[in-house]
């Protein structure tokens, strides 16, 4: 007996419809029509045909890993697919260590150049020095020959140039001190979006919640660094945000309008591969080695 047959024969047998294993997995019917009918072809992408099947055969009451084991001639593999994200990788890390090496060779350099320039600066300044106390100690011998009889007149005119220089300078001080004040009150008003993971899934497709605070208007992106298939629903269970289907790295970022929801639930059949992010926030995934997950972010 076929994988596809031995399930609908236990969905049968527990007396459930295609409508309700629907909604128990979250699985689009006509992917459980093709998994029924060993149609593979017709799931978005290798990962994901595993993973949908697991999912199927725990919701009518199989052992997903024992299932797996014994139609696994029947499953595609995704041996190719890994293949080419580690080689994805290790082009990455390649150019990271060249990036590094030609770092380490300008480092030195530009740390020389800059002593140079920072001796001849201080060379500078020391001459300059030197060459100001000479002058001010010959200009002192000159003066202190001559002696200078100061009006009267004079000195009260200095006087009170002086004290209106005073009352200048406090009035300057009383208008900037608003506007420090309005700097603070800008700083103040910042957002400080918090996020607590409440729930946090398991088995080969698991569901993580998260609470997030702080977040008044939360711009939720998407940003892929390769393919992967995703589905967007605001609120869980409710209206499709974006088509479901594979995204690249070309489509990245997908910004997501919520409206007036104030939650969205994220599936992803590459996890590794896609980062979602509130505002600059990125939400983490508890186990980042798992390609299939959920994110439902519900906002407070």
């Amino acid at each position: 007996m076929e994988i596809g047959a031995r399930l609908k024969e236990a969905r049968e047998s527990k007396g459930l419809s295609l409508e309700t294993l629907q909604e128990t997995t979250k699985i689009q019917k006509r992917y459980l029509q093709a998994i029924e009918k060993n149609e593979f072809q017709v799931l978005p992408g290798k990962f994901y045909t595993r993973a949908f099947i697991r999912e199927y055969a725990s919701a009518v009451g199989l052992d997903p890993e024992q299932v797996m084991e014994e139609h696994k001639a029947e499953l595609p593999t995704f041996d190719e697919e890994n293949t080419v994200q580690y080689s994805r990788v290790q082009r990455t890390k390649k150019e990271a260590t060249q990036k590094s090496s030609r770092s380490s060779r300008i480092l030195p350099t530009i740390l020389t150049v800059g002593l140079i320039i920072g001796l001849i600066f201080v060379i500078w300044v020391v001459w300059q020095n030197m060459s100001g106390t000479d002058q001010e100690s010959g200009e002192s011998d000159n003066n202190s020959n001559d002696e200078i009889n100061v009006p009267a007149e004079s000195e009260e005119e200095a006087s009170n140039d002086q004290e209106q220089a005073d009352s200048a300078n406090d009035t300057t001080e009383e208008e900037t001190d608003p506007a420090e004040g309005e700097e603070d009150s800008t700083e103040d008003t910042t957002e400080e979006v918090k996020m607590e993971l409440t729930q946090e899934g398991s088995g080969s497709f698991p569901e993580h919640e998260y609470q997030i605070t702080g977040a008044s208007d939360p711009k939720v992106t998407i940003e892929l660094t390769g393919t992967a298939y995703l589905e967007v629903q605001a609120p869980k269970g409710g209206e499709s945000l974006i088509t479901s289907k594979e995204y690249t790295a070309d489509d990245s970022p997908i910004s997501l309008d919520l409206g007036e929801s104030d939650e969205v639930f994220i599936k992803t059949g590459n996890a590794p591969g896609t980062t979602v992010k509130v505002g600059d926030q990125e939400v983490s995934y508890p186990n980042p080695e798992l390609s299939t997950q959920k994110l439902w972010l519900q906002f407070n």
